[in-house]
């Protein structure tokens, strides 16, 4: 890809490969019955993660990407609200809110495919080796993310290598992401770091994070003008992993 540079967003070189087991949701049931006229609508679903001693629940809307050049069956995450936890390095995160999202401030000019036109970066002061910013799009794929970095064979989960980034109420910033999978060679992880309001990284955990929906009973489905509780349905997920981090950008 021309002259573009590889950066490792929160990277690690040596694969690192750790199984989950998930529940997804599948897009169907995310997706259809949803009735709100000709406006674009938004849809709200449950959502949960942990592991590595990070957690998270809460609320997720997102809405119909329309930015030309983002992968197709990516959604636009609009708002998302919760708590989240963290004990790794004593930092004591309990329970704090999840005020929002961060916007995307997309690169300029795009990278190019498969890299998604909405990724964007946060400068940090202690970038992992080999890194330089923290990458985000705020993208959701009910139906698994495809591949979005060249050259980076792993795909699926509810975000991609990118993730997602949203704001705590103590003024810290907390990135989430899905590393990918291989069919039947390396399952399904997610990973997670967490920025303080001086731009310093305090806690990175490349792997070892899983993310799904809740149990049956506890999935709220909404949409826009929705006055009840949507259908829903759970199937088996994929398995899917990373091997150590994910790609802001490649040579």
């Amino acid at each position: 890809m021309g002259n573009v540079r590889q950066v490792s967003r929160w990277p690690e070189e040596t694969p690192r490969v750790m199984e989950v087991k998930y529940k997804r949701l599948s897009a169907g049931a995310v997706i259809a019955g949803l009735v709100c006229g000709p406006q674009a609508r938004a849809d709200v679903i449950a959502f949960g993660f942990g592991g590595a001693g990070v957690s998270g629940s809460g609320l997720l809307t997102f809405v119909p990407d329309t930015v030309i050049g983002d992968p197709g069956g990516a959604y636009t995450i609009t708002n998302i609200s919760g708590t989240f936890s963290d004990s790794n390095s004593n930092l004591s995160i309990a329970n704090v809110a999840i005020t929002g999202l961060v916007p995307i401030n997309p690169v300029s000019p795009p990278l190019g495919a498969p890299i998604p036109v909405s990724l964007s970066y946060l400068s940090v002061v202690n970038p992992p080796p080999m890194d330089s910013a923290i990458s985000y799009d705020n993208l959701f794929y009910p139906d698994g993310s495809p591949i979005t970095c060249p050259g980076y064979p792993l795909a699926g989960g509810f975000l991609d290598v990118y993730g997602a980034l949203f704001t705590l109420s103590n003024n810290d910033v907390v990135d989430l992401w899905s590393n990918g999978e291989i069919p039947g060679m390396v399952p399904l992880s997610y990973g997670a770091g967490v920025v303080n309001e001086s731009s310093m990284v305090i806690d990175y955990q490349p792997t070892g994070v899983s993310m799904g929906v809740p149990e049956p009973g506890s999935l709220w489905l909404l949409g826009a003008g929705l006055l009840g509780v949507l259908g829903w349905r759970k199937r088996p997920a994929l398995s899917l992993a990373i091997p150590g981090g994910r790609i802001a950008g490649t040579p």
